[in-house]
């Protein structure tokens, strides 16, 4: 999943760009799906980059609460909070003199948005329960799914932190726009899978190579990558056969096809989450974003069905 791979022209531009913006200091933001590896393009930023020696530290700020996320970006003393049992050095600090990445940056606090502009502006931060001013000097390099210009406008985040860590911003294309990259990838994965679980495999079909190519990849490279990995560990080889999902199967369309009868409208609702879920691998947010709710409400839904 880490390798930079592709020749697709929009791939390159940006992967050009991303060398240049490697030579400096300068703060990047990097958007795009879930998926289209921006994380990835991050640790070619910094294996590019002057600072190649010092440590690579990357935080999802979806994946942790305010107050966890705060401590470990800013670190906290004994006895900050309840459970602090030690002080906690935290990742800013970790980062010194490399690259900190900040993944799903949209998804930060507001709170928090303005400890990190400060941050971002000084080089000085606080831990948690402590009033002494320390430093850290690092390239920070944020990402998101998200439309950040719309999350300003509507003031869920900070028109001068998104101006102050979006210097040079890069957007990877989804892999639906780099369809030439797709045998590519398909190719690296089963290499390095192959010799991760000791596979004889040696080919993806031809046929399979041929459905890869017409897919609509809701999922990206991460959806490729797992959908390769699957079929890896199913498979005895040399040749590997790829099952891509069918939505017009669906449940939701059986359902719909199976009687001339109205069918209430929780069934339907019901086939529906079911069949998108299944479509994407049991990735909830990206099914979420196909039926376009909310991953609480799908969450919600599938606990009461």
């Amino acid at each position: 999943m880490h390798s930079i791979i592709g020749q697709s022209q929009h791939f390159r531009a940006t992967l050009h760009k991303a060398s240049l913006a490697a030579k400096s200091r300068v703060r990047i933001l990097l958007k795009g799906e879930t998926g289209t590896g921006k994380e990835t393009l991050a640790r070619f930023i910094h294996a590019e980059s002057a600072q190649n020696a010092h440590p690579f530290v990357a935080v999802n700020c979806a994946s942790l609460s305010p107050d966890l996320l705060e401590s470990e970006l800013f670190g906290h003393v004994k006895g900050a909070f309840t459970g602090a049992l030690k002080d906690h050095g935290g990742l800013v600090a970790a980062a010194a003199g490399g690259t900190l990445f900040l993944d799903e940056i949209a998804e930060m606090p507001p709170a928090l948005q303005a400890k990190l502009l400060r941050f971002a502006e000084t080089g000085e931060f606080r831990k948690v329960g402590s009033a002494a001013i320390e430093k850290a000097d690092m390239r920070l390099i944020a990402a998101t799914h998200r439309n950040l210009d719309d999350a300003v406008r509507r003031g869920l985040f900070r028109e001068d932190l998104y101006y102050r860590l979006a210097i040079v911003t890069l957007t990877l294309p989804p892999l639906r726009e780099r369809r030439d990259d797709i045998p590519l990838l398909a190719a690296a994965f089963l290499d390095g899978i192959s010799a991760a679980e000791r596979r004889a495999f040696t080919h993806i079909e031809p046929a399979s190579l041929a459905a890869l190519a017409s897919h609509p990849w809701p999922g990206n490279i991460r959806e490729l990558y797992n959908m390769s990995y699957n079929a890896a560990v199913m498979q005895s080889g040399p040749a590997l056969s790829l099952a891509l999902p069918h939505p017009e199967s669906s449940a939701v369309m059986e359902l719909m096809r199976g009687s001339t009868k109205p069918q209430p409208l929780w069934r339907v609702e019901q086939a529906a989450i079911d069949a998108a879920v299944d479509y994407c691998g049991g990735n909830i947010p990206q099914a979420a974003r196909l039926l376009e709710v909310s991953p609480s409400t799908l969450y919600r839904r599938r606990e009461t069905a």
